[in-house]
């Protein structure tokens, strides 16, 4: 056998291999399934931006989809307790935009600083509402002086 001829051979072997290994890594990351499952989050947070009234839509989801995943004891996809938090919030319901963010900062914890800062404003919010609700009325002060 001749150096040209095993040359030849080497190549053919090398090239086809490569074309395997390609064929495979494509092939491996077709159908690799993402990390996490976010329940139609893209579309229903894309759709309330288009449509305002469509925002209770997106929180009945998020509800849905968060407590799918905890039944299912999958991990909630990072951004989701946040996100029903923020709406929570945005009809008033402090508590309950507190308990999700709390969720969240536990399940995430590179989320800790952003959280803890919104768990303390609404936390200084309540305190400062409580203050006001429980002291006593002013009494009236007179403009002019007598």
């Amino acid at each position: 056998m001749n150096i040209q001829n095993m040359h030849s051979k080497w190549s053919f072997s090398v090239r086809w291999t490569a074309i395997a290994v390609i064929a495979t890594a494509m092939t491996g990351c077709a159908t690799q399934r993402g990390l996490y499952q976010w329940g139609g989050y893209d579309s229903a947070l894309y759709t309330s931006y288009k449509n305002p009234e469509a925002v209770v839509a997106l929180q009945t989801n998020l509800e849905k989809h968060i407590a799918a995943m905890q039944s299912a004891k999958q991990k909630v996809a990072p951004g989701l307790h946040a996100e029903l938090g923020s709406l929570y919030l945005q009809r008033g319901d402090s508590k309950r935009a507190l308990d999700q963010y709390r969720q969240e900062r536990q399940a995430w914890p590179e989320s800790r600083g952003l959280m803890d800062a919104m768990i303390r404003t609404l936390e200084s919010r309540a305190e400062k509402q409580s203050d006001e609700s429980t002291a006593p009325a002013s009494l009236p002060v007179d403009k002019e002086p007598v």
